[in-house]
């Protein structure tokens, strides 16, 4: 699989949360590229501090994005390691994106990702866009922004039969769950960076460790070790949310597809 395309009809349903976290965060070690495919995309500025996705993000307006995806097919080709991930914005912008991927052929090469938040009219979304696409196509679904605590949200995983709703791991072929998190917005509104970004001092260090760093580099100010610890602690936060049952599943299924 050279190609992972996240699409959904509508908009506000987590796209970029998968495209621009996530992901990337289970590619880490992979070539890959995000291709922004969106007349409102505003994600250059959104993430300037980080250094998962530095030279990665190409953001194209829809008539531009059109014409990268005809590229794709020769980029396949040429570079037989190289990951794009598609961004596609709602609405017109994912069906525009869906019919240039059956246009230039590359339904055999990409898997496409159709995230949908615990809501019932994300889940007629789930399915419009479910059957837009061809009955060959690669399809992940990703039931997204989850309170796994939350019996409102469960049943939009394990279906429930007054509401009329499906047991979502039966119905589709590849089915995870992205579990609800602060640490996005706080990664992104407080750094400008991703979760991974935000995870990589918990990476580095264990606790000891950040303690002597700080000591050392504070020259034991109380209030300045302090600061560092807390950071730590929230990076410790995001390097288990990486690492958790969850994401885990997630990454299984993705690069199970690229093998």
């Amino acid at each position: 699989m050279k190609n992972i395309a996240i699409i959904n009809t509508k908009g506000g349903v987590g796209k970029s949360t998968l495209a621009f976290h996530v992901l990337p965060a289970i590619l880490a070690d992979r070539n890959f590229e995000i291709i922004e495919i969106d007349n409102n995309n505003k994600t250059t500025t959104t993430f300037l501090n980080t250094q998962i996705l530095k030279g990665k993000i190409t953001s194209l307006n829809i008539a531009e994005g059109t014409q990268k995806l005809e590229e794709l097919v020769v980029t396949n080709m040429l570079d037989e390691d190289k990951i794009s991930v598609i961004d596609a914005g709602g609405g017109d912008d994912s069906l525009k994106v869906i019919h240039s991927f059956i246009d230039q052929d590359l339904i055999a090469d990409t898997l496409f990702i159709i995230p949908f938040m615990p809501d019932f009219v994300q889940l007629k979304n789930l399915v419009d866009t479910y059957n837009v696409l061809p009955d060959t196509a690669k399809i992940l679904v990703v039931l997204n922004n989850a309170d796994l605590s939350d019996p409102d949200h469960l049943m939009f995983i394990k279906g429930h039969e007054d509401y009329e709703i499906p047991d979502m791991e039966s119905t589709f072929t590849h089915f995870a769950v992205c579990p609800k998190s602060p640490l996005f917005s706080y990664a992104a509104s407080r750094n400008k960076e991703t979760i991974k970004d935000l995870a990589l001092l918990a990476s580095q260090y264990n606790k000891n460790e950040i303690l002597e760093y700080a000591k050392v580099k504070t020259k034991a100010n109380r209030d300045s070790m302090t600061k560092i610890y807390r950071n730590w602690k929230i990076s410790r936060n995001a390097k288990d949310y990486i690492e958790s049952e969850a994401i885990t599943q997630l990454k299984s299924i993705i690069l199970g597809e690229q093998a």
